[in-house]
């Protein structure tokens, strides 16, 4: 099929609606200040873990690059999920990428992930010691960044497959479509809906699967400790993070629940074997976090009704796209 039939549709077929909606660049170049680094504890600032469970809304695929064979007469070849020791897992990487351009998105931060049309005032510090709340929390070229993500294993659940559509590159250099004039919409997120059905078979983690998620995090404030929670859609303008392949077809919804953190003495990592780390509430951390200015209200507002679950309004494109 070729691009002017998938978006215009054959004929007698209507074109076909865009699965994904934008978030507005923020108006002001971000602060930038030094990384706290993790060379030592920080006077203030945070060290910790937080685990959560990771509830499947959608099915989930992330893809290991391999197409496997199959003894099913339905399903002969089917593109393979990530797995780590040949235990289905969400991978860091795949996780840190969501859950920063969620954070990028809803902070006074530049855009890192594209170059297309991005004008000066949006654009990522260089320098390791001038950087955006997000080059600190997630790192650059150069920068560790403060947190870290482990591979998410499937805890309760199982493993499926599903049929997908067959989806095609997306199109940056397309100026209508992401551009008004001569400035970006703004950062794109694909909604939630009613799973597409198609001919292409995935393997993926099952709706309804649970997996384990921890994230470790070094010298951070209260407030960038609370942009992360927000980021995973913890805060109180709820929204549902959706990753992984075959995201305009509806796969990949994600719900963050159970959250706990727990923060390091530094005085007793010296001086104890029997270390006991301290509980942090959720709602002071939250709170801290528009306190430090690191929240753009009308950019969460308008996340949260993009990533909105469940969507029962609309459907995914139910051929090609």
């Amino acid at each position: 099929m070729s691009f002017y039939d998938r978006e215009r549709g054959r004929p007698g077929e209507p074109p076909l609606p865009k699965p994904y909606e934008f978030v507005p660049l923020a108006t002001e170049r971000p602060a930038l200040r030094a990384p706290a680094g993790h060379h030592r504890y920080g006077d203030g600032l945070l060290s910790g873990e937080m685990r959560a469970t990771l509830i499947a809304r959608s099915p989930i695929h992330v893809a290991s690059g391999l197409l496997e064979p199959r003894r099913d007469r339905d399903n002969p070849l089917v593109k393979a999920l990530f797995r780590t020791n040949g235990h289905p897992v969400i991978p860091a990487t795949s996780l840190k990428g969501c859950v920063r351009s969620i954070v990028e998105a809803i902070s006074p931060s530049a855009v890192t992930l594209s170059k297309a049309y991005l004008p000066r005032d949006a654009e990522a510090a260089r320098s390791v010691e001038r950087l955006d709340v997000t080059q600190r929390l997630f790192g650059m070229l150069g920068y560790q960044g403060n947190i870290a993500f482990a591979d998410a294993p499937l805890l309760e659940g199982t493993v499926t497959i599903v049929r997908s559509v067959q989806l095609f590159r997306p199109r940056p250099e397309s100026r209508g479509t992401y551009t008004n004039g001569e400035r970006p919409k703004g950062r794109k997120f694909y909604m939630h809906g009613a799973l597409a059905q198609g001919d292409v078979p995935l393997e993926v983690i099952a709706e309804g699967s649970s997996l384990s998620l921890l994230v470790r995090f070094t010298n951070v404030t209260p407030g960038e400790l609370g942009l992360l929670l927000t980021g995973l859609g913890l805060g109180t303008s709820q929204f549902w993070p959706k990753l992984g392949g075959a995201k305009p077809a509806c796969l990949g919804t994600l719900e963050v629940t159970a959250p706990t953190l727990v923060c390091y003495v530094p005085s007793a990592e010296y001086t104890t074997f029997a270390i006991a780390p301290q509980p942090l509430a959720l709602a002071p951390l939250l709170e801290a976090a528009r306190a430090e200015g690191l929240i753009l209200a009308p950019q969460l507002q308008r996340l949260a009704d993009i990533l909105r679950w469940p969507r029962e309004d609309r459907r995914c494109p139910e051929r090609s796209y």
